[in-house]
């Protein structure tokens, strides 16, 4: 006789966690040690529509998916940047009463390497392209929106952009245009 429940039943799916996550929760589900420190930066944005802002982020920016144990949350890596995606709900809920919503004037700013082409591709996408490619001394820059509203720029470095090293690195030697090419 069959369990009548066992056609309501989910498949479980396996996922591949980055090696680095994999690792830390082994050790510290072995109670082995404690994490390893870490450089990488967060930025958590909230979202009304979570798949529409792992789609954006995800085949539009190159975003790695590391995580997305609920309709609620996705973690998310470019590089050393992590990037929380979260539906604000009753966890973020301030003393207030109020919840966090999308949007707003703080960014995170990625960096590419051919800021007219990366443009032209995100509008064929349909992602909403802010302004137009402005030039400042170092960067040359974009402004985009996520799908719930929050802002995203897009910068190419230029001759003279610095870069902060990390300790016992050599530091980054700003770009060289043709003009400034050596001899």
């Amino acid at each position: 006789m069959s369990d009548p429940l066992e056609r309501l039943r989910l498949p479980v799916v396996a996922i591949e966690p980055r090696a680095e996550f994999a690792a830390a929760l082994l050790r510290q589900i072995q109670g082995t040690g404690r994490p390893a420190a870490r450089d990488t930066a967060t930025v958590r944005y909230f979202v009304d529509d979570l798949d529409a802002a792992v789609a954006f982020y995800g085949e539009l920016l190159g975003f790695d998916v590391e995580l997305r144990p609920s309709p609620t949350f996705a973690m998310l890596y470019r590089g050393d940047l992590r990037l929380l995606l979260s539906v604000p709900g009753e966890p973020h809920l301030l003393p207030d009463g109020t919840l966090p919503a999308p949007g707003g004037h703080n960014r995170i700013s990625l960096l590419v390497d051919d800021l007219a082409a990366e443009v032209a591709v995100l509008r064929r996408a349909g992602a909403q392209v802010q302004t137009e490619v402005a030039g400042g001394v170092t960067v040359a820059s974009v402004l985009l929106q996520d799908p719930a509203g929050n802002p995203v720029e897009l910068i190419e470095p230029r001759a003279g952009y610095h870069e902060r090293t990390r300790r016992g690195t050599q530091p980054t030697q700003p770009r060289q245009t043709e003009e400034e090419e050596p001899q």
